[in-house]
């Protein structure tokens, strides 16, 4: 029989004298490999708070460690005996308070410096109590993707558009791709330097900021920040820049693009100039959904952008020019299978009869044209699915009325 069996377990190893020994511990903890027994004995001991395990095959080799062990951790301690009077009995009492911790005091001292330097003149304590107060609203913990996959999760589930997810899962993730914190290391001041080091217009930027600040939000309702704190993205600022002007195309540019256009192309320029249907409405649009005899085309819920049902009028001229190519159901624009694909064959017909693209200047024209006829903000605003204060700051003026009768005026031949 070894020595090992001939033991009690666990063996306890103390050094030191009375009330300051330092202990380690050693359990039998024998293995199996095919079949044979042997014998394996677990030195346990802890140093600066953690459960150490370390594990021998001989039980004299394990028992000289768990003495060096239990000396190496009374060492300390053993010093303080040359402590006196006074400095004793303060080492001996913080000793006695941290047993309950299981905590060595050189672990606690360390950790105490540690917190001390991150909080500055804040005490210790009142750290605590503002995590007990606030902190503990933090039930979940991920990363920062992880997060964004739950959050566009939920405004599917929600039946958010897939313009509003697709820009969502674009803003953000060009966030996350600049960071790798955890979001409760996130800063304002990370927002805001990501937000300028971007080489865009002061509308995307401020785009991309609020779809930040909502993901914040999100991280904050769901649990995985302080539910009663402002988040570090509420500091952010939008730009003060107003934006460019509303590029448009003109009469003459327009007729060149229409005019001798080949058949597979002509429903979907004729509706972007003559309806201002956005890019991504136009992938979703049905034959069926143009109601020749009413004079309207009618969006859904399945094809508008907000989710909300809209009627747009099928004007005189555009009617003559999706009349020749009408089909009885399907798609409009099933040639394309996504807004990119949509967008090059416009810009190409462009470059094609040597007209300048620019990019949303189909919807441009048609609302600006349109308020240029009609007069009449509200309508035009239901019309094109904006708000009327869009309308009123960003499209009045750019086009007189004499353009716009020409602009509605132009029939095929």
């Amino acid at each position: 029989m070894s020595q090992g069996k001939e033991k009690e377990f666990p063996v306890i190893v103390e050094r030191g004298p009375t009330g300051l020994k330092g202990t380690a511990k050693i359990y039998s903890t024998p293995v199996s490999v095919k079949g044979t027994r042997y014998d394996s004995f677990t030195v346990v001991y802890y140093s600066q708070g953690k459960r150490q395990r370390e594990r021998f095959s001989d039980y004299a080799e394990a028992y000289s460690h768990a003495e060096e062990k239990a000396t190496q951790l009374s060492g300390g301690e053993i010093a303080a005996v040359s402590l006196k009077n006074e400095d004793q009995r303060i080492y001996g009492a913080a000793v006695d308070s941290l047993k309950p911790l299981d905590i060595s005091l050189e672990f606690a001292v360390r950790e105490y410096i540690a917190a001390r330097k991150l909080l500055g003149d804040v005490s210790l304590l009142d750290a605590a109590k503002f995590y007990q107060r606030h902190g503990r609203s933090i039930t979940k913990k991920a990363s920062l993707r992880e997060i964004l996959d739950a959050m566009i999760h939920g405004l599917e589930s929600d039946g958010r558009s897939a313009y509003h997810v697709r820009d969502v899962r674009r803003h953000v993730g060009a966030f996350i791709a600049k960071h790798s914190h955890d979001i409760q290391e996130i800063t304002t001041s990370h927002i805001n330097d990501w937000l300028r080091s971007m080489d865009v217009k002061g509308r995307t930027r401020d785009n991309h900021r609020d779809s930040v600040h909502n993901f914040f939000r999100f991280a904050r309702a769901e649990g995985y920040l302080p539910k009663d704190r402002p988040t570090v993205a509420d500091e952010t600022k939008r730009t003060n820049d107003p934006g460019a002007e509303n590029d448009v195309f003109t009469v003459e540019e327009m007729g060149k693009m229409l005019g001798g256009a080949p058949d597979w192309i002509v429903p979907g320029l004729a509706l972007k100039f003559f309806s201002g249907l956005r890019t991504e409405e136009m992938l979703r649009l049905k034959w069926e959904d143009v109601k020749f005899d009413q004079d309207v085309i009618f969006l859904n819920k399945r094809v508008t952008k907000t989710k909300q049902r809209r009627i747009v009028p099928l004007l005189p001229n555009l009617k003559l020019w999706l009349s020749p190519h009408r089909q009885p159901d399907g798609l409009i624009a099933a040639r394309w299978v996504s807004a990119h694909t949509l967008s090059k064959a416009w810009s190409n017909r462009a470059k094609e009869v040597g007209v300048s693209y620019k990019k949303n200047g189909m919807r441009n024209s048609y609302i600006s044209y349109r308020v240029a006829s009609v007069k009449n903000v509200a309508q035009v605003a239901l019309e094109s699915g904006n708000s009327p204060g869009i309308i009123q700051r960003e499209y009045l003026e750019l086009v007189t009325e004499e353009d716009a009768k020409k602009w509605f005026a132009v029939v095929p031949r």
